[in-house]
């Protein structure tokens, strides 16, 4: 066995590590910098490399033995000294070299004892003991007998060691291998989430998934600069977000030509379409001076042009193209999907000609393209919501940057711009949720309006003291043009305006929309290093004491960059301590909306049930959201009295469903909105299931008066007291809890008994089609939280009364009041698992084992709908192996 491991070590170890288990490992910034002699390890190094020349492998062998006894000889003269480390990595390279010429027991041995003494090397020397420690553990794993189960396992915590080294990289390659050689499947998806997480656009990264992972469809930011005709470059994911890319790579040698003629004829038949939700890029492989520009142009097509510089052979085109033409798409998140088995089959018109247009109408029915979600991405790319105020207007003595910026009013002088100017401009600038519902000629003209009255108010108040609220809002409607048209100059004006506005200075907290144009600009450069502009951007806003603004457009800025790790960073810190901030009210609402957070890193590629599946499973799953958003309002009652939040709530939770008031859509697409009343009536019938009555439903109209909203309901009647929302779509709450789509889809959210939100559902989530599960499942999902908060704290019979009343025991020999026998109930997996804990409590291991399986079985039936393995089936199944554990002891 252990012969084995060092076989199968060695084998990954060369496709795998590369240069470093050839024996070409440069040392890392550290060991460079200890106090070791370079020039004598060089030496040795160029002596093992000279190694492999030998006439013979006796020759070799000998020419190695001498490299492991100068080195150690060098060791020795090291003492404990830092240096000793690169000393013992080289003598390891050496003696995995021996190993190879002569497989001996006693090289082996050796082989260990270094390993033994460079796995104590401190974290800077990450890379030098990397190999060393993977050897030692599988090893160890070996000489014990260890399955292949037992082995994979023992990878994840080898990987947590160093997934904060700079061999992060190295380490999630090495395991992914290690893991398909194993077969574990789970550990392989763990592994590509840490990928997305840490390395989504790592070019190498990509290609190394692409050459491991065949067969499978999986996603990655698509990355990269690239350089127009005009000299000028595009940056992605930057210049994509917002709105959906197709990037067409093509050759003349190989039917590009063709291709380009028919995407362009069928993009000038579907323009208005198309305008504003999907853009068209060419491109080019074979290294043309004007990027085939010339030739695109002549067939008809008005789109952007790119080079690819050495086509075929440039590392992007390894990672994301590998077969062409090729047509990519990228979502206006930046994500696009590599489908392992070849290029994109077109759709064939009946005499078997591609049909482009057909293929277009299918890429405009998807999700990534929907109107109201790009329009929502767009506005929120451009940093729309860091100069808009969500409670209404703009006070020109207290702007909305100030909001939570830490500055009192503003003082107002002659000098200073007109406030009726202010609040014209101000005005031009549309406030969600009307903002995601304009057409795209609409949202652009609102912004070219908004561009125009600030060039103008600057032009007439040049030396106005508060000239920065007018500049902060140039800059963000010049960004709203650069994503709405695609037009890389209006970025560059935006860029100018701001390097003017931070010259000029600015009230303290109040520069962030400049800041992040200046972060914009410094991005852009290929050679960058991102992180530490990004680390920069936060440093420079306060550091640890950073606003909310702050880290909103430093993650705006890490979305730029597909950098996941610090998006999730910032996006953690601000759901924990900035969400009460009304300046973060729109933003914040972004990161917790559930069809949002599905869809930000997702893969654009559906196909079958099982995607829709996994989008509708993960939507609609009982987590309660991470912040802690709190709501206070007034909304008006049927009787015309008012419901104040939180103090009139008296149940453990209210649920209330928004809606516009009738006539509602009930059957067909007539142009109506969503009847609430499916939704209504369900979620009804399971608050007055529930034992303790504690779910109250409502439901609340954007306008109307409560008669004729409960006149919509028909003769049955509204199935819950109904609610008015003064001012409408105009009210505050809007804002506060995010609702999008207010005018044609239903919105939902779940408070606690203190106000506190505890799942919001937006219009985005068309949550009328689903009834209403998330809810359900969120107060489920609670339902067994409390009872396993119960059980720990030691209160088994108040975890027993709580569950049985909510899943109580069938009887299967109940029959109804004409004899029949009664159907068993089907309760959810929340209540059955929180069931079978407390019968394990209670030591009833047939009833718990009973209800265990139960969940296992369905959700084995959820997984294998949706092609995946979920985390609740792991938990489920570790359930049923404990109690199956627990039963067995207590046979003995």
């Amino acid at each position: 066995m252990m012969r084995t491991i060092f076989k199968t070590f060695r084998s990954l170890s060369l496709g795998v590590m590369g240069v470093a288990a050839l024996g070409l490992m440069v040392p890392s910034a550290a060991a460079q910098d200890a106090a070791v002699p370079k020039e004598a390890v060089a030496e040795l190094d160029k002596a093992l490399e000279a190694a492999k020349e030998g006439s013979s492998e006796a020759r070799q062998r000998l020419a190695v033995r001498r490299v492991i006894r100068d080195a150690e000889k060098l060791l020795g003269e090291q003492g404990e000294s830092p240096g000793r480390f690169p000393v013992l990595e080289l003598i390891f390279r050496a003696q995995q070299r021996l190993i190879a010429l002569d497989d001996d027991a006693e090289h082996r041995k050796a082989l260990l004892a270094t390993c033994a003494e460079l796995v104590k090397a401190p974290e800077e020397f990450a890379e030098l003991r990397l190999e060393a420690d993977l050897l030692m553990s599988q090893a160890e794993l070996a000489k014990q007998g260890a399955d292949n189960e037992t082995r994979a396992e023992a990878l994840r915590p080898f990987v947590d060691r160093y997934l904060e080294t700079p061999v992060a990289a190295k380490v999630l390659r090495l395991a992914m291998v290690m893991a398909l050689e194993l077969g574990d499947s789970k550990l392989v998806a763990d592994l590509q989430t840490m990928i997305e997480e840490r390395f989504a656009g790592d070019l190498e990264m990509i290609s190394f998934q692409r050459d491991k992972l065949g067969g499978q469809v999986f996603g990655a930011p698509f990355t990269g600069t690239f350089k127009r005709p005009d000299g000028k470059s595009l940056r992605f994911p930057m210049d994509a977000l917002g709105r959906s890319t197709m990037l067409v790579f093509w050759s003349k040698e190989d039917g590009g030509e063709d291709l380009i003629k028919g995407l362009a004829a069928a993009a000038k038949e579907n323009k208005d379409s198309l305008t504003g939700r999907l853009e068209l890029i060419s491109v080019n492989l074979d290294g043309l001076p004007d990027a085939g520009e010339s030739i695109v142009r002549g067939l008809g097509a008005d789109w952007q042009v790119l080079h690819l510089p050495d086509g075929r052979e440039n590392p992007i085109y390894d990672a994301y193209v590998r077969v062409d033409p090729r047509i990519l798409t990228i979502s206006p998140t930046g994500q696009t999907a590599l489908i392992m088995s070849g290029t994109t089959r077109q759709k064939r018109t009946s005499d078997g000609d591609p049909d482009y247009g057909r293929m277009f109408g299918s890429s405009l029915a998807r999700s990534w393209t929907q109107p109201r979600y790009v329009a929502h991405l767009s506005s929120l790319m451009a940093g729309d919501f860091l100069v808009l105020d969500p409670e209404g207007g703009i006070d020109p003595t207290r702007p909305p940057e100030l909001k939570g910026a830490g500055a009192g009013p503003l003082s107002r002088t002659g000098a200073c711009v007109p406030e009726e100017t202010l609040r014209a401009i101000q005005g031009s600038l549309v406030a969600p949720p009307v903002r995601y519902r304009l057409s795209h000629a609409d949202a652009r003209s609102a912004y070219a309006k908004a561009v125009q009255l600030c060039r103008k108010a600057i032009a007439v108040h040049p030396n106005a003291p508060d000239l920065w609220i007018v500049r902060n809002r140039l800059m963000v409607a010049l960004l709203g043009l650069w994503k709405s048209d695609a037009d890389l100059g209006k970025l560059e004006e935006a860029i100018a305006e701001a390097k003017v506005a931070l010259e000029a200075g600015y009230p303290s907290g109040c520069d962030t929309v400049a800041r992040l144009c200046a972060a914009r600009e410094a991005l852009r450069d290929p050679d960058a290093d991102t992180g530490a502009i990004l680390d920069k951007f936060v440093a420079d806003g306060g550091g640890e004491a950073a606003t909310g603004p702050v880290l909103a457009a430093a993650s705006l800025l890490a979305l730029d960059v597909a950098d996941r790790k610090r998006f999730e960073d910032y996006r953690t810190i601000i759901l924990k301590d900035h969400t009460e901030n009304p300046m973060m009210w729109t933003y914040a609402a972004f990161l917790l909306d559930r069809y949002h957070d599905y869809w930000l890193f997702q893969v654009p590629f559906t196909a079958g049930w099982s995607y829709g599946r996994r989008e509708n499973y993960f939507q609609t799953i009982g987590d309660p959201e991470e912040a802690r958003r709190m709501v206070k309002t007034e909304l008006r009652t049927e009787d015309g009295g008012t419901l104040r939040i939180p103090e009139d709530l008296d149940s453990d939770w209210t649920a209330i469903i928004f809606s516009q008031p009738g006539p509602w859509n009930s059957k067909r697409d007539d142009g109506l909105p969503p009847s609430p009343d499916r939704l209504l009536r369900q979620l009804a019938e399971f608050a007055a299931a529930r034992p303790n009555e504690d779910l109250k439903v409502y439901h609340a109209a954007f306008g109307g008066d409560a008669e004729s909203v409960k006149a919509g309901f028909g003769d049955k009647g509204a199935p819950s007291p109904v609610l008015i929302v003064p001012d409408g779509p105009d009210n505050p709450l809007v804002q506060r809890l995010g609702i999008l789509s207010e005018d044609d889809q239903i919105n939902s959210v779940l408070l606690n008994k203190d106000g506190r939100v505890i799942v919001m559902l937006s219009g985005l989530a068309k949550q009328s089609g689903k009834g209403p599960a998330t809810l359900i499942n969120v107060v489920e999902a609670a339902d067994e939280a409390a009872v396993g908060d119960l059980l720990e704290n030691g209160n088994l019979d108040a975890a027993k009364s709580r569950i049985l009343a909510l899943a109580p025991p069938f009887d299967p020999t109940a029959v109804d009041d004409r004899g029949r026998p009664l159907k068993a109930p089907k309760y959810s997996l929340y209540h059955l698992r929180a069931r079978a804990r407390v019968y394990m409590a209670l030591e009833e291991f047939d009833k718990a084992l009973a209800d265990a399986e139960e969940v296992v079985q369905r959700q084995l039936g959820t997984d294998g709908g949706m092609s995946l393995r979920t985390d609740e089936l792991d938990d489920s199944e570790a359930l049923r192996d404990t109690i199956r554990e627990k039963m067995h002891r207590a046979s003995e």
